[in-house]
């Protein structure tokens, strides 16, 4: 078996950042369509490891500390409201997301004064959308 070092050097340099890289557009995709990026996802942790392809994938996740791929959506996702956040990011950005106490009324409601931003879906297409995810997170 490898050290969990040397599975951690393999998976970080050669598959993490792929994974991260604009995870935060594509990571919205349908669960059908990111399922297979998933699997390929967890039979690499089990090739690098040298663990048999039936093996429980949630151990290997623990030991190497890695983060499994919807978590790996939320963390760049809540960096990007982050950024966001404190206005480090690009004037095109801006229109993203709103602030609820820019959009709706102008009332000191705890909602408003609490720095929370608008939430508004009429269709199943919206509930994807980076716009209501990074909000709701």
């Amino acid at each position: 078996m490898v050290s969990v070092d040397v599975s951690n050097m393999l998976y970080f340099s050669l598959v993490h950042c792929h994974l991260k890289y604009c995870i935060v557009s594509w990571g919205t995709a349908t669960d059908s369509v990111l399922q297979p990026l998933e699997v390929m996802h967890n039979n690499i942790l089990r090739t690098i490891t040298y663990n048999n392809y039936r093996c429980h994938i949630t151990p290997l996740y623990k030991s190497l500390n890695i983060p499994k791929f919807h978590n790996i959506y939320k963390l760049e996702l809540a960096k990007l409201m982050h950024t966001f956040h404190h206005e480090m990011l690009p004037t095109s950005f801006k229109d993203l997301f709103q602030k609820t106490a820019e959009v709706v009324h102008c009332h000191n409601t705890r909602y408003a004064t609490n720095q929370n931003y608008f939430i508004q879906v009429s269709t199943n297409a919206g509930k994807k959308t980076i716009s209501l995810r990074g909000a709701m997170l």
